[in-house]
């Protein structure tokens, strides 16, 4: 029963909006480890993200795709969308130097990201990432104002969006990022806000809410989960612990008439087997009101389940505040789930995606 409420409970976070993506750098040691060959390969992970880890949706960074070719990334998108885990965000982790004087390097960079984005259109996402190397100047926002209008121009043509990824510099703060986006203008331009760099404000929470409103994906960092302690599977119920009367012989039992009445209890019975024939959430699976609508209906109408575990415990920072920042600026967007700690890394993610799971049903505001 724990576990259909939980697949209940996950069911109701997407019908809820903030859509659980896995970021696939969290599995970064499986898909391009430093040695010895990757135990998962790419054309797999939509299959592996679905299936394994219960996410709907993928956002790749371009270092996991080095040295593919077209036909890799057409796969890929087919893959994806066979296994409903469409690819939405490409991302570019390496900043460019978009705000720089020189025409030649600021131009490279605006011929790196219309690079991205057309290999993002390929994949079928609906934006690329990127982030702008550049001390935090007056004069170098006018720059990367200009060359964002050069990469826009390609965005238009694909209908694509074009994300920016706050990073320490020149877009360290919310209001020079949101400084940008009013310069060029437009709506092509957003934002991909993170967990981690809103914890490095003096204020996460108000981080967030100045940036999220500009956002379509958060990426929600993840560091160190600890899974919470559960009793034994084996441990024995109360009543299981209760000696049992050893039941009478056949020979001994009282026998009863063919044609006995019912008793009440007996009717009481029959009647409650009736009602829930007619849709009663106590019906077996399949039947009217079973199975997983009557356990979503069942949330829905009652939101407390008496067994439902405590979420994973996250270090260094409570994901609860920062989910209900996001929550509070109305965004329904999707949470790309990147799991950045040293431990397992396909436990690591799965613990993030039940905490953060747990942090969206439980949402304020």
């Amino acid at each position: 029963m724990l576990a259909d409420q939980r697949t209940a409970r996950a069911a109701v976070g997407i019908l809820r909006a903030m859509l659980l993506t896995l970021h696939a750098a969290s599995l970064r040691p499986m898909l391009a480890p430093k040695r010895g060959k990757p135990k998962l390969e790419l054309t797999d992970l939509p299959r592996f993200a679905r299936q394994d880890l219960d996410m709907h949706g993928l956002n790749l960074t371009t270092d996991l795709l080095k040295g593919a070719t077209r036909r890799v990334l057409e796969d890929l998108r087919e893959r994806a969308d066979k296994e409903r885990c469409a690819c939405l965000l490409l991302i570019e982790p390496e900043p460019l130097k978009l705000a720089d004087e020189s025409d030649d390097v600021g131009g490279s960079g605006v011929e790196r990201a219309k690079r991205v984005l057309n290999a993002a259109n390929i994949l079928g996402c609906n934006a690329a990432a990127i982030s702008v190397d550049s001390p935090d100047e007056d004069d170098f926002v006018d720059f990367a104002a200009d060359r964002f209008r050069q990469i826009v121009e390609t965005a238009d043509k694909l209908d694509m969006n074009i994300l920016v990824a706050p990073r320490e510099g020149l877009t360290h703060k919310p209001e020079r990022v949101t400084e940008l986006i009013k310069k060029v203008g437009g709506f092509r331009v957003g934002t991909f806000p993170d967990f981690e760099a809103a914890m490095q404000a003096e204020d996460p929470a108000a981080y967030l809410r100045k940036l999220v409103p500009y956002a379509s994906v958060v990426c929600a960092t993840t560091v160190a989960l600890t899974a919470p302690e559960t009793a034994p599977d084996d441990e024995p119920a109360e009543e299981d612990e209760k000696p049992k009367k050893p039941a009478k012989p056949e020979s001994e039992k009282t026998p009863e008439p063919e044609d006995a009445e019912p008793t009440d209890a007996e009717l009481a019975a029959q009647a409650e087997a009736e009602e829930n024939e007619d849709g009663d959430l106590d019906a077996p699976p399949g039947g009217p009101g079973g199975g997983l609508e009557g356990l979503i209906q069942a949330v829905l109408n009652e939101e407390d389940f008496e067994d439902e575990p405590d979420p994973p415990t996250h270090e260094p920072y409570e994901l609860q505040p920062l989910i209900d920042a996001i929550a509070a600026v109305g965004f329904d967007g999707s949470l790309a789930v990147r799991y950045s700690g040293t431990e397992d890394c396909v436990t690591g993610t799965d613990l993030s995606r039940w905490a953060l799971e747990h942090a969206v049903e439980h949402k304020s505001g």
